[in-house]
């Protein structure tokens, strides 16, 4: 591979990493502000609960008769959009175990996702609504789900209404509240602590603190409510009007709560796992970084390493050349016109030990010497009277 492959990879993953990165912010601060929104909701919810069931102890009508429960109608709540880990593969798991078995017969099941209505495309009784889960909760088509369960209910298509979706789970930091104000905002806020003003938010929550962990599939009771009613004489109140139909109205808007309650639980939950997948992915695409980045340090090392080994290589074989030269250099024996060939004969034997002659040349001059390409010793006469005079004092009028 080449290097400009390594940075061309690592800087596509550096541009997946800004989006997923921006998608992981986006995800903590919409699941702190859903959260935030449940919580203080949450005290309302309660409270209205508590009225209710007051109402339902003083009422002697039989508008809260229960009846013989035979059918069912199961709202599933999926996600719209992606990166969300097994998300919706754990909860569809478990609407599959419950749709095997379940307690009364289903006349009806609502998937609200597209990825739950993906899943069940090929089943019987399904109604889909898709777009419910977007950047946002599209409360209008909430509402459109809801009057429509209930208005089935009322006119008996069914008995009783379930809901699947995921819980967020937290890990609770709870404080008391003198102590919360006297541990610093860097403690208060180790790892992924939800802001502050969720505390002054909701103070009676006890998971208003807390950070993201996991989520849990439910499957739970919608409809009939769990309400049982309760007395307390404490608790003063005047209603005007007809009392069936206040009974219907406080009811009407505990379901609407109630089911308001489910879907925030329910996006905050997948906020929370896009969260946490995102962060997988982050933390994947660092590791595969690192890697690429030590594969590219070591291929651009060893092209290091191949460079000074050519210029090794090429000093090497410079002075290999210099030496093969020396050791293959031929000579030339020059010697004086006047010379014998037994003089000449006597002068190779002596230099021929150390000096490889090709020819012998004759020239007029009084001596000899040896000359090659690159040196030359000089025994002639004329040389040695040449170095005898450079030597004498006052050389220079000699000559």
């Amino acid at each position: 591979m080449r290097l400009k492959d390594i940075d061309d990879k690592i800087n596509h993953l550096y541009s997946v990493k800004k989006y997923i990165n921006a998608m992981n912010l986006i995800s903590i601060n919409r699941y702190r502000r859903y959260y935030a929104q449940l919580s203080a909701q949450h005290r309302y919810f309660l409270r209205l609960r508590e009225v209710l069931e007051m109402l339902i102890y003083l009422h002697r009508g039989d508008l809260f008769l229960k009846r013989k429960e035979k059918s069912l109608c199961l709202i599933l709540l999926s996600t719209d959009r992606g990166f969300v880990g097994r998300f919706n593969e754990v909860l569809i798991r478990t609407v599959s175990d419950f749709l095997k078995h379940p307690p009364l017969e289903v006349k009806k099941v609502v998937i609200v996702g597209r990825r739950g209505a993906q899943q069940f495309k090929n089943m019987e009784k399904t109604e889909t609504y898709t777009g419910v889960f977007g950047k946002d909760i599209d409360w209008g088509k909430a509402q459109e789900i809801f009057y429509s369960i209930v208005r089935d209910y009322m006119a008996g298509h069914y008995d009783a209404v379930y809901v699947a979706f995921n819980r967020p789970i937290l890990r609770q930091a709870m404080r008391e509240e003198k102590a919360e104000r006297e541990v610093k905002k860097e403690e208060a806020q180790v790892g992924e602590i939800f802001y502050e003003l969720f505390k002054r938010a909701t103070p009676t929550l006890p998971v208003a603190v807390g950070t993201v962990a996991s989520y849990k599939p439910q499957i739970v009771k919608f409809i009939p409510p769990a309400l049982e009613g309760s007395y307390s004489e404490e608790s003063i109140m005047n209603f005007e009007g007809d009392e069936e139909f206040i009974l219907m109205e406080l009811l009407r808007l505990y379901l609407y709560f109630l089911l308001r309650q489910i879907f925030l639980e329910h996006f905050s939950a997948e906020l929370s796992a896009r969260f946490i997948k995102t962060k997988e992915i982050i933390r994947a695409i660092d590791k595969k970084v690192s890697q690429l980045s030590f594969e590219r340090n070591k291929l651009r090392q060893e092209r290091i390493n191949n460079e000074l080994l050519d210029l090794i290589n090429i000093y090497i074989s410079m002075k290999e050349r210099l030496f093969k030269d020396m050791q293959d250099e031929s000579y030339t024996l020059e010697v004086s016109k006047d010379f014998t060939e037994e003089a000449v004969d006597m002068i190779l034997g002596r230099l021929g030990r150390r000096f490889h002659f090709k020819k012998v040349i004759r020239r007029d001059m009084s001596g000899w010497r040896v000359l090659s390409r690159s040196s030359m010793y000089d025994f002639t006469l004329e040389s040695f009277l040449a170095r005898l005079l450079r030597s004498l004092p006052y050389s220079n009028l000699w000559v």
